[in-house]
């Protein structure tokens, strides 16, 4: 397999013995959000790609999770993830459409205790350095 069909977690969403939901990217700074549906041999995962934009919604509990993989952002596009030899590799699924047994159920919303806040007071003469953040984590500022 090519280097690109691996994936690197960027952030775990759900945790239970391993990885349940997790956020990864590919070789191309690509974002996929990956749900288990198999732990049996080997964890084998659901993955969709999905925008900033779209993640951002669902970290931010504004989108639910079925929704994010019945439409995914490139429509009928999925990705077979399996967990083997220490890497998540990734391979095009060739259904157009996910078995009920491969989705989320109805209604789940990222649990609030898990979504990320941070909050920065910074005095007015430091107003550079928040520039500085802003530009360099992308950080939304209130």
């Amino acid at each position: 397999m090519m280097m690109e069909d691996v994936l690197r977690i960027d952030k775990v969403l759900d945790f239970c013995d391993v990885p349940q939901l997790f956020v990864a990217r590919d070789a191309f700074d690509t974002l996929y959000l990956c749900l288990l549906y198999d732990d049996e041999a080997v964890y084998r995962y659901t993955g969709i790609r999905i925008s900033a934009r779209k993640l951002d919604a669902f970290l931010a509990g504004n989108m639910d999770l079925r929704t994010l993989f019945l439409q995914p952002e490139n429509e009928r596009e999925y990705y077979d993830v399996v967990f083997q030899s220490g890497e998540y590799r990734k391979m095009l699924y060739m259904e157009n459409s996910l078995p009920e047994e491969k989705l989320p159920a109805s209604g789940y919303i990222l649990p609030e205790d898990t979504r990320e806040n941070v909050v920065i007071n910074l005095p007015i003469k430091d107003r550079s350095l928040l520039t500085e953040l802003v530009r360099k984590f992308g950080w939304a500022c209130m």
